[in-house]
């Protein structure tokens, strides 16, 4: 019997919950997403932040890689958003108003963290729910990942190529690439011709 709930499992296990170091390897601009939250759904330009666990691999087709993790932030400069909080608490800082609006997340590539990851209800899933900096004079090392930095406006084709399949989902998803990769030609539609054999509607 193929039920759809065990097919449709995650076909790599989730890391273990704890922390972990990490650094950050991809700043990925996924575009405006439709976000939906309890019973309310809008719109909202998002940016993506995917971490590579320090010491940890998972078997690919044979080849050992090493495990990373993402995390998904709608692009705000409010004191309660998501993002910010999560920025000020990597970066041990807080920001004014107008330093955040001047804040480039793909400066955070490259930066070492220490990141608590947890499993979602039914297991299968691994999350990131805090972050913060190392300890002082601990060192993540050096990244054994491809670090990425993508805007999605101006658009570029070679950078999105070069994006792996999951961060190219993300941005397929989006409002923006949807737009730019609109079908450009018109579809004439020709009405049918009448039928001689239509009876006429009596006045």
């Amino acid at each position: 019997m193929a039920k759809v709930k065990d097919r449709a499992k995650p076909s790599i296990p989730p890391v273990a919950p704890g922390t972990y170091s990490a650094i950050c390897v991809g700043s990925i601009d996924i575009g405006e997403q439709l976000v939906k939250y309890k019973d309310k759904s809008n719109y909202s330009n998002q940016v993506a932040f995917i971490f590579e666990l320090v010491g940890e691999y998972i078997e690919v087709d044979g080849k050992q890689e090493p495990r990373t993790l993402s995390r998904k932030f709608t692009f705000s400069k409010s004191e309660k958003s998501g993002l910010r909080k999560f920025v000020e608490s990597w970066q041990g800082k807080k920001f004014s108003n107008e330093e955040f609006g001047e804040f480039d997340t793909n400066d955070m590539v490259g930066k070492e963290a220490m990141i608590g990851v947890v499993l979602n209800d039914t297991g299968e899933y691994a999350n990131i729910d805090t972050i913060m900096g190392l300890p002082k004079g601990m060192s993540a090392g050096k990244p054994q990942s491809e670090l990425i930095r993508f805007d999605i406006d101006p658009w570029d084709q070679a950078a999105f190529d070069a994006l792996p399949e999951f961060a190219q989902s993300w941005v397929m998803n989006s409002t923006n690439y949807q737009k730019q990769h609109a079908p450009e030609t018109t579809v004439a539609v020709t009405p049918p011709a009448s039928s001689a054999a239509q009876e006429e509607c009596p006045i």
